[in-house]
């Protein structure tokens, strides 16, 4: 089980590292104005991640509200992968291998299909002239 432990504190860590690279990488690619979602672009609808990086701001400043209204797939995600964190350290303390064995992709399933139900939400909603985000309607 300590090795477990070592590949979930790992796991953790890249994760950390990715979200940081993200931020790094969309300040910049903001910054030259390259930013621009393809779907959006040639298609005039929001993509699921619309706004996923404005949320993420929106969230590293404790503005709440302001990531729901960009993106609520991002607070979804933290609490279901929080969730998973802790119920992983829960069954490494308790030596609790099947859960290991049967929660493979369960997580992720609920968030692609809460994605596709908010990319349909947000765009019945655009072609009916609101615009959550401002993007596309201005």
């Amino acid at each position: 089980m300590k090795e477990r432990m070592k590949r979930l504190i790992k796991a953790n860590i890249w994760v950390l590292a990715c979200v940081i690279l993200f931020i790094i990488i969309t300040g910049i690619l903001t910054h030259l104005n390259m930013g621009q979602c393809t779907t959006v672009k040639y298609f005039g609808l929001y993509c699921p991640g619309c706004g996923g990086t404005r949320a993420l701001r929106s969230l590293l400043r404790l503005d709440f509200v302001s990531m729901l209204r960009y993106n609520p797939i991002l607070p979804i995600s933290i609490i279901l992968y929080a969730y998973y964190n802790i119920r992983a350290f829960v069954e490494i303390k308790r030596n609790n291998e099947e859960y290991f064995k049967k929660e493979k992709y369960s997580l992720i399933i609920v968030v692609a299909i809460i994605a596709l139900i908010y990319f349909i939400i947000r765009n019945v909603l655009l072609l009916n002239g609101i615009d959550l985000i401002g993007d596309i309607i201005k």
